[in-house]
């Protein structure tokens, strides 16, 4: 039975990534002009010393003297800042300070970096600084590192000038929703979050660990052994290489768990009437009776998990984050 629901749960998580399934959307989608009086700024952010793109919108009149509310965005699965820059003009036009990030080894960040030849090493030395060759990864996607990423944005935003550290939200969109409840559950400066076609897996996974067997402990005993495992390819608009050690991340991430730890914090749900990739009334419907706090779930009439990046959708659900994150923050 155990094993029956495991493969539920990956099928879920896994299989409209894995697929050739497309967004059909273009970079044409992702323009945006910025309202009168807002700036765009590109920025750089650390996450265990990767140094890491943003864009940094900043509302019309902002001074840094003021404590103007802040907000975190990050996008879903293989996504990277260029399709949900608009969001982030947009909050900013309604009087928020918004962050648009790419995780380590997507978009603009730099990527994951190991030497290519060991060094000597020496515990009484903390920083050596010299001349190597060395490996870098890109498309590595593996959801507790993006959490992370998430985490170290919100230090970058708490020390931007004119942003109030103690009112600071996340906003998450398709996979990224997910993200946005852990970070939330793990991070107690998160005090809002607001989600678009969120997957928040793990509803009905069963206790425990997941066991590694099959495939993944094939995979996983070679990465300790070598270094570096099988790559598979996936991706909605553009097709990507990532490792096979995306499938164990995603098959042990389970959002879902998290809930019980955002305690009395809002959470907004926004979600596609007609969503192909998951079951809504499995995700963001029992996500929001798993939680305590102010919570609401707007569903956008007639559109699909990708339609809410565009046309009447993107204005619905960009509009409703930005009114939650002006309430809530």
């Amino acid at each position: 039975m155990a094993q029956r629901i495991l493969g539920l749960i990956l099928v879920v998580l896994l299989c409209a990534a894995t697929q050739p399934v497309k967004s059909g959307l273009t970079p044409a989608d992702w323009k945006y002009e910025l309202a009168d009086g807002v700036t765009r700024r590109e920025v750089t952010y650390y996450s265990d010393d990767v140094a890491c793109f943003g864009v940094l919108f900043l509302p019309k009149n902002h001074s840094a003297a003021g404590k103007t509310p802040g907000v975190v965005l990050g996008q879903g699965w293989a996504g990277t800042h260029y399709s949900i820059e608009k969001y982030g003009a947009r909050f900013a036009e309604r009087g928020l300070v918004a962050l648009v990030i790419d995780y380590r080894g997507w978009g603009l960040s730099n990527g994951f970096t190991t030497l290519a030849q060991p060094l000597k090493n020496d515990d009484d030395v903390r920083f050596t600084r010299t001349k190597s060759d060395v490996v870098v990864k890109r498309t590595r996607l593996v959801p507790l590192k993006q959490v992370e990423d998430v985490r170290n944005a919100i230090s970058y935003l708490q020390g931007e000038p004119g942003v109030d550290p103690e009112r600071i939200g996340v906003w998450g969109s398709s996979f990224a929703g997910g993200n946005s409840i852990v970070v939330a559950a793990l991070d107690a400066r998160v005090k809002a979050v607001s989600v678009q076609v969120p997957a928040i897996a793990g509803k009905d996974a069963p206790g425990g660990a997941m066991p590694l067997q099959g495939r993944m402990l094939e995979d996983a005993i070679k990465r300790a052994r070598t270094g570096q495992g099988a790559e598979f390819e996936t991706g909605f608009s553009t097709r990507r290489k990532v490792d096979v050690e995306t499938s164990q991340a995603v098959a042990e991430y389970r959002p879902f768990r998290y809930l019980k730890d955002v305690g009395s914090r809002p959470v907004q749900f926004i979600v596609a009437q007609n969503e192909q990739l998951f079951d809504n009334r499995e995700h963001s419907y029992a996500a929001a009776e798993a939680l305590t706090g102010p919570k609401r779930v707007i569903e956008v009439p007639n559109t699909t998990h990708f339609e809410m990046y565009i046309g009447e959708a993107f204005e619905t659900s960009s509009n409703a984050a930005a009114e939650w994150f002006l309430k809530y923050l």
